[in-house]
């Protein structure tokens, strides 16, 4: 018998309407099962038991099908063409033909037909696969893992992260969609407050997600979970519409989501009013979690509805860096003026568009109108330290802050900027970059913060004299297209440990894969990481590849390009071309204090020294609040290039009490300070905030 003959057979004995029984009804429990298990208090593992029996069952309901349906229709087939064996000797008439032998493949089976066998061997085939999948299944849900309830209850005391997923919507209803994230969030902030454990939000799940190139399935299957964040608990939980009202109903499961620790009586509001019913949640939860122990939530009480909503969207539709950002903070405000949340979204926008100002007296408004809870009254100090140019508290107060969410990348990044640009100090880096993140795959194409994780680490670790450890961990970036916070790095890298040839091959093929000007900077980088290291050589060879860009170069020059050309002079030591353009870029800009310091040291060189003197004197008449240390920096860099050692300390120890930051190209990285490093004076700069 053919396949084709078989397929054919099957259909009209109605062999696959059979089968799709099975598939269908197995396809329906298991729907109905993974919406029941959480409810009746099942473990998560109850899905897995389900289907192991399911797959197991599958072959044995096909041999069913042919001893209950096909076999009696092949008997009384083979009665009739006299198929049927026996086990006696045939007998013939002489001159009779003898008749076939028929074969008894297994004792005491007989095979009635030719489909049968080919059945039978289709049977095998699918048993054996079912055989796979079910060793598969065992493998990775029992073999190999410890007892996970064993597990959790060992190690509940000792992991006190708490992941808070999303609520699933089952009102049919997407304008309640918002409802889910404001109850997840309503619990964060009631636990962050409480200090009942480290919080894990949705957010941080999705972020992992897609740092580390994982598919997006729901996230209460997401291994990212398990496997990466490891939660000591889970909350999760739905809502529905009941006799239009909505119903809420949470459950704490174990960090393997294998077993359900507590199922909470659901609790039911007003649909217009979805907070009441997640604040009653979230003190239940809170009560639980925290055994009684007193504590404040994130807000005196729970914001109206619609500046929730206000500010949930606005993170959904707008960067925040954007305007409409801002006018969405300001309109949830509006609506509630003691919703706490917007108003600290407001202040970081002013303060990352350098309106320093604006955010200093929206921190005023803020302390006076905010409650002393412990997170409030942090975050409070924390800006006002920030704004006041006190380094050592902000990194302090920030540490605090960065400890209700270690898991959080932003927070992470933020606290290694602050690490090692405001208070110097690298080897708190590297502890803070291992917090429990998992970069191993890593893809920086969608994360810019993972990217800036790398710059961070990478200039701590050069600091802290490992320079390899950059090149051995995104090396492979250096020739890839975008990536510039790293190649920085990687020039800075390779410059000190004498692979030029790398670091040509990365501004060659920037110069092909980038913008000009974006091309005239990293090249500018370069001329100056091989100035740090006293090889004047290659660092003029790339100050005149950028003076030789320009040459081609039509029309008026921007005050960017002057900037470029101005700089390759200077460093060259062409200085009488450096004053040219330096009082070209002050009469366009005059109140730019670094145009006038490299003006004022141009002049002194070629002997204007009175003048040169003048300037920097002029210098104090542009003093303004929060410079954070700009002008007595860009003194202390004219009488360092001078060798004026006295004044350059002293402008110095004012610069970095004011708040000048540690950035890349400041203190021990200024090519004008490099003679003075190593003495203990400039050491106790480097350590101020220590």
């Amino acid at each position: 018998m053919s396949f084709k003959e078989f397929i054919k057979e099957c259909h009209e004995k109605e062999v696959f309407k059979n089968l799709s029984i099975y598939i269908v009804s197995s396809w329906v429990l298991i729907q109905v099962f993974s919406t029941i298990w959480e409810p009746f208090g099942l473990p998560k593992i109850s899905m897995t038991y389900l289907l192991l029996v399911l797959i197991a069952g599958f072959p044995f309901y096909i041999y069913l099908i042919w001893r209950y349906r096909l076999k009696p229709m092949e008997s009384k087939f083979s009665q009739r063409e006299g198929l049927k064996v026996s086990s006696g000797t045939n007998k013939t008439e002489p001159g009779s033909k003898k008749p076939k032998k028929r074969k008894i493949h297994l004792p005491g089976v007989h095979f009635y037909s030719p489909f049968q066998k080919l059945y039978f061997t289709m049977l095998f085939g699918i048993t054996v696969m079912s055989v796979f999948a079910t060793a598969l299944i065992v493998n990775a849900n029992f073999l190999g893992k410890s007892n996970s309830s064993d597990f959790v209850f060992a190690a509940e005391d000792q992991n006190n992260k708490i992941a808070v997923l999303e609520f699933d919507n089952n009102t049919a209803n997407q304008k309640l969609d918002v409802v889910s994230k404001m109850a997840a969030d309503w619990i964060i902030h009631g636990i962050t407050q409480n200090n009942v454990g480290q919080v894990i939000s949705p957010k941080i799940i999705e972020e992992y997600a897609t740092v580390l190139n994982a598919s997006m399935v729901p996230s209460k299957e997401n291994s990212i979970l398990t496997e990466y964040l490891k939660p000591g608990k889970i909350i999760n939980g739905t809502y529905y519409l009941n006799d239009g009202k909505l119903i809420l109903q949470c459950s704490i499961l174990d960090g393997n989501m294998n077993k359900t620790l507590i199922s909470f009586e659901p609790v039911e509001c007003d649909p217009n009013s979805p907070l009441t019913c997640i604040e009653e949640l979230k003190q239940r939860i809170l009560g639980h979690l925290s055994k009684g122990k007193p504590g404040t939530s994130y807000e005196e009480s729970p914001p109206k509805f619609e500046a929730f909503k206000t500010v949930i969207e606005a993170f959904e539709k707008y960067d925040n860096s954007a305007p409409e950002f801002l006018n969405a903070m300001n309109d949830a405000i509006e609506i509630d003026s003691s919703y706490f949340e917007p108003k600290l979204h407001r202040i970081t926008y002013y303060y990352n568009k350098d309106e320093y100002a604006m955010a200093d007296s929206l921190v005023g408004v803020w302390a006076r109108e905010s409650n002393t809870g412990d997170r409030q009254l942090n975050l409070i100090r924390m800006w006002e330290s920030l704004l006041n140019g006190d380094n050592r508290k902000a990194f302090n107060y920030f540490r605090k802050e960065y400890n209700y969410e270690p898991d959080d990348i932003n927070n992470n990044m933020s606290t290694m900027v602050l690490a090692l640009q405001f208070v110097n100090r690298p080897e708190a880096v590297d502890s803070i970059y291992n917090q429990q993140l998992h970069m191993e795959r890593v893809d920086l194409n969608n994360c810019q913060e993972c990217e800036y994780r790398y710059y961070v680490k990478g200039l701590a670790d050069i600091a802290l004299g490992n320079p390899q450890k950059p090149i051995e961990m995104f090396g492979k970036y250096g020739s890839m297209k975008g990536f510039d916070w790293v190649k920085d790095v990687l020039i800075n890298a390779y410059v000190v440990t004498g692979n030029y040839e790398a670091v040509a091959e990365i501004i060659n093929s920037y110069k092909l894969t980038a913008d000009l000007n974006s091309w005239r900077k990293k090249t500018q980088i370069t001329a100056k990481e091989f100035l740090r290291v006293g090889s004047e050589e290659n660092a003029h060879k790339y100050f005149n590849e950028i003076l030789s860009s320009f040459e081609a170069q039509e029309g008026n020059l921007l005050v960017a390009d002057k900037q470029y050309i101005g700089y390759a002079h200077f460093y060259k030591g062409d200085y009488a071309k450096a004053e040219e353009i330096f009082r070209s870029l002050l009469n366009e800009v005059p109140e730019s204090t670094e145009y006038k310091t490299y003006l004022a040291m141009s002049i002194f060189k070629i002997g204007k020294e009175q003048e040169a003197n003048s300037l920097i004197a002029a210098l104090d008449k542009m003093r303004q609040n929060y410079q954070y240390g700009l002008v007595d920096y860009a003194k202390a860099r004219y009488y360092a290039f001078i060798g004026d050692e006295d004044l350059m300390m002293q402008n110095l120890i004012r610069a970095v009490s004011a708040g000048k930051r540690y950035t890349p190209d400041a203190y021990q990285h200024d090519i004008l300070m490099k003679p003075y490093v190593q003495t203990e004076a400039f050491q106790r700069v480097l350590n101020f905030w220590h």
